[in-house]
């Protein structure tokens, strides 16, 4: 056969989020992934893993692991549109809900800009940022210590709910 082209589709996996221990996964009750969260809007049960509780604020890390030179050199390209698909399901269950969206750089090529642009008119916070640490929160959820890059400050942020955006690593 003569073919211009040969399309390879090897699939793929999420990253071990085991290895994020400074973003509080495994340690602290109220972070999950990307793929769990998934997960729970699937199932119809967006709500703190640690004690089912409602969730009024929800921060989405972005590069959990990707474009790190400790885990994932890499950029997956998709995990910012997927965190802002995911922040919307959170303002269209709650209006009054506050989502950060903590970011290394915002990647949304062709469609994925209309979430971006949907997500800025649903109030959602876009932070450019060093995430430094997240630690658990006096009464539940969890503590995100960051450095805000636009403003040069420190801030700490509490949340119900952290979700990390964990890049993929091909099969």
């Amino acid at each position: 056969e003569t073919v211009g082209s040969i399309v390879l589709a090897v699939g793929w996996k999420p990253y071990d989020a085991t290895k994020l221990t400074d973003w509080g996964y495994g340690s602290v009750k109220d972070v999950v992934t990307n793929i769990e969260f998934e997960q729970m809007a699937k199932d119809g049960k967006v709500q703190k893993p640690s004690d089912e509780g409602e969730i009024e604020t929800v921060a989405f890390i972005q590069c959990a692991g990707s474009r790190d030179a400790d885990h994932l050199p890499y950029c997956s390209t998709v995990c910012c549109g997927v965190s802002m698909k995911q922040a919307l399901y959170v303002t269209d269950e709650n209006e009054d809900a506050k989502v950060y969206v903590l970011y290394k750089d915002i990647r949304t090529p062709g469609q994925w800009e209309k979430y971006y642009q949907t997500a800025q008119k649903n109030g959602v916070m876009f932070v450019k940022s060093e995430v430094k640490s997240v630690a658990e929160g006096d009464d539940g959820g969890a503590v995100i210590t960051v450095r805000d890059v636009l403003q040069d400050e420190d801030l700490e942020i509490e949340v119900d709910l952290v979700v990390l955006a964990t890049g993929m690593v091909p099969t």
